[in-house]
């Protein structure tokens, strides 16, 4: 009489000298299946393959990002509240672009968007600065009133 039994292969851990940037892929299950196997944690290493991957996640959050800019700048708040919102958003963005995903894209892309993103952020100081300048005065001048 036989028995089959399936042994388990221990996977060596190999360690690189070299620092090695990839890009995480994601489902919504976060889990690929590959020839019948579970497979959790894919990391795209190839930098042609991780630069359209990278592009597309990032111009969705830059026309997100940019939608909401418009509704923030557009609104009108006494308070300045949506400004300091618009100012958060945009310095977030541009931090997540640095830390996140500077090696994967290319410098004209980085620029350019930077361009934009500069050009928001000066509008909403403008903007904000105006704001409280007015507040400023308003309260100068009740507390003349007085």
């Amino acid at each position: 009489m036989y028995q089959v039994t399936k042994e388990k292969k221990k996977m060596k851990k190999i360690e690189f000298s070299e620092q090695f940037y990839g890009f995480p892929m994601g489902s919504s299950k976060k889990v690929f299946v590959i020839q019948n196997t579970n497979i959790k944690n894919i990391i795209v290493i190839n930098s042609k393959l991780v630069h359209p991957l990278v592009e597309k996640k990032v111009s969705k959050e830059y026309q997100r990002l940019i939608s909401i800019l418009m509704d923030l700048l557009t609104s009108d708040d006494d308070t300045g509240e949506s400004l300091r919102e618009a100012l958060n958003r945009i310095e977030k963005f541009r931090q997540e672009i640095k830390n996140k995903y500077r090696h994967f894209l290319k410098k004209r892309e980085l620029e350019e968007m930077g361009k934009q993103l500069k050009l928001f952020q000066q509008e909403a100081q403008v903007r904000f600065i105006e704001l409280q300048t007015a507040i400023y005065e308003m309260s100068l001048q009740q507390g003349k009133g007085k």
